[in-house]
């Protein structure tokens, strides 16, 4: 596993979003983007592999999350874009690939959307193409359901780091074990002092950001209008490790015609989180998009 190397802030609307570099930044920069609760802190055994084929990883902390937890809204898809390509313009970065996990698969696919010049090769894992609602049910009415857990766990106070590594153990996601990765990822998300500790997500942006997750105009608009294949790779277990993962095969058999430049590919033993933050996963989605390690 790696940790950063150096954090960068770069000026975006309302003050300063931060963005961290792993390794020496020597080779062709990748832009990686985390999911609705998370941090750069997902991507610390990925940045590896890319190193190993190459590649200058930089993660950023999306708005409203991690080290950028407090920059203010708008949130949303588009929001979020326009920071991404403030980064990419504050480092002066020519077309990089842009990875996108979860809910940055949507960010992903909103700045491409709105500035396709800016942007190289995109990959979209496990996220980013619009969840359907269930049949009768509107945004507003699905929301409690997806985001209870989540919200849940925000408005949770800890008494330690300690405590926070301890709630995230049992959870089935990890089934494979915990590992010093893990124990980095949660400590960096929780903020404050002893014993009033809290993850560093703002709920707000949460709420916000979710409402752009199913069928967004943005979204829709800017996969029918990729015009270059990109990859989405699937995890074949979900975020509860459950065997029909966040994007069951029924579903995307049904929406991906809509989409006829993401060629899906599948991603055996891994589920939703472990995908990134266990070896053998984030060797595999790096072997996929890039190839063998030079």
């Amino acid at each position: 596993m790696s940790i950063p190397t150096q954090r960068t802030l770069v000026p975006v609307s309302g003050g300063s979003l931060a963005v961290f570099r792993y390794g020496d930044g020597m080779g062709e920069p990748v832009l990686l983007i985390h999911g609705v609760t998370s941090s750069n802190r997902a991507f610390q055994v990925f940045a590896d592999s890319l190193i190993a084929r190459g590649k200058a990883p930089f993660a950023v902390d999306l708005r409203g999350r991690g080290d950028s937890n407090n920059l203010p809204g708008p949130f949303g898809m588009a929001a979020h874009a326009q920071d991404m390509a403030a980064v990419i313009n504050h480092f002066g970065w020519v077309k990089p690939d842009v990875i996108g996990h979860s809910m940055g698969g949507f960010v992903a696919a909103a700045l491409v959307g709105l500035y396709p010049e800016l942007v190289g090769d995109v990959v979209f894992a496990d996220g980013g193409v619009p969840l359907p609602l269930p049949p009768g049910m509107t945004v507003e009415q699905v929301m409690p359901f997806i985001l209870g857990p989540a919200l849940a766990r925000l408005a949770m106070v800890f008494e330690s780091k300690q405590a926070y590594r301890d709630y995230w153990k049992p959870q089935p996601a990890f089934a494979k074990g915990w590992s010093a990765v893990m124990d980095e990822y949660v400590d960096f998300d929780l903020r404050g002092d002893a014993p009033h500790m809290k993850a560093s997500t703002n709920p707000a942006a949460v709420e916000a950001d979710s409402r752009d997750l199913f069928g967004d105009d943005l979204i829709v608009r800017s996969l029918k209008a990729l015009t270059k294949q990109c990859l989405f790779i699937k995890a074949e277990r979900g975020l509860q490790n459950e065997e029909n993962g966040l994007y069951p095969m029924a579903v995307l058999d049904a929406v991906l015609p809509q989409y006829p430049m993401l060629k899906l590919e599948f991603l055996a033993d891994c589920n939703h989180y472990d995908m990134f933050t266990d070896s053998v996963g984030a060797e595999k989605i790096a072997q996929i998009i890039y190839g063998d390690r030079r």
